[in-house]
């Protein structure tokens, strides 16, 4: 009976593999067929490389225009006394314009020349305008005069300078500089005086409000530019007092010199007043 389920056993086995063997032979015969003699031997062409898609050009860093109070103006002059003068300085609103302008306009250089004199009343500014000012050839003129006239005109008959300025004769200084400026076709910045001491309420910011009076009745006869700095400089002030307390030098060193805060306040105001959108100052970051 065992031989019997061993042959059994052997019988399906080879059915088994001869079955195996027959599909693979099958298969083997199917994929090595040759081709149909009635066509010709194909041959597979190399792959050509697929061309890029045109690349965008690469963007240009675009340059704004100058607007129009700075168009072919290639040196301004900026006069006036030790607020200008060390203005000039690292920090100071002569230096920031000038750092600004080659920032926003590096393909239209512009040369600022600070003019300022330490002490100088407007009598002593007018005295010197054609020298300092005049004789060098300059595309846009700056002008910010009057702490001095001030501030002498609250010294004792012993203490004080001869010539001290009045209103009247504040006037007649702004007027006599405008009038030859305005006469070459030279556009002039009147810029009023800030503040004396940062007690608002002093009489010497009282009287700083009739010469800056003075100073917008000349801008609009002689149709110049003006910026009343004291407005800017006031809120500031004003606003720091309310929310934190009497506070001392904020925008200046000494009562009358700004610090760095108040001739970024005044660079500022010079750049709206000449039509240099607000956000590009705010976004400028200047270095050394």
């Amino acid at each position: 009976m065992k031989q019997v389920q061993t042959f059994v056993v052997r019988f399906l086995l080879t059915l088994t593999i001869g079955g195996l063997g027959w599909y693979a032979l099958a298969a083997s015969v199917r994929i090595q067929a040759a081709p149909s003699p009635n066509l010709p031997p194909t041959s597979t062409p190399p792959l050509s490389p697929v061309p890029k898609p045109p690349q965008p050009p690469s963007p240009q860093p675009t340059i704004d225009p100058q607007p129009e109070a700075l168009r072919n103006k290639q040196r301004i002059v900026v006069v006036g006394d030790s607020i200008t003068q060390s203005g000039g300085q690292y920090g100071g609103y002569v230096w920031l314009l000038q750092r600004y302008l080659n920032l926003l306009y590096p393909n239209k250089p512009v040369e600022i020349i600070s003019s300022g004199v330490s002490g100088n009343t407007s009598t002593q500014l007018n005295e010197r305008f054609k020298q300092d000012v005049l004789d060098k050839k300059p595309d846009l003129i700056t002008i910010n005069i009057g702490v001095n006239d001030v501030l002498q005109s609250f010294q004792t008959p012993t203490t004080a300078r001869p010539n001290i300025p009045t209103t009247q004769e504040y006037r007649q200084n702004l007027t006599a500089m405008v009038q030859v400026a305005t006469s070459k076709a030279i556009p002039v910045l009147l810029l009023s005086p800030t503040i004396i001491q940062e007690d608002l309420s002093s009489r010497e910011n009282q009287r700083i409000a009739e010469y800056i009076a003075v100073m917008r009745d000349v801008a609009l006869q002689y149709r110049c530019q003006f910026i009343d700095l004291n407005i800017p400089f006031r809120h500031v002030i004003i606003t720091y007092q309310r929310y934190g307390g009497q506070g001392q030098n904020l925008l200046t060193r000494d009562g009358i010199h700004p610090n760095i805060a108040g001739h970024q306040i005044i660079a500022y105001n010079i750049l709206k007043s000449w039509g240099v959108p607000e956000p590009k100052i705010q976004s400028l970051k200047i270095s050394n």
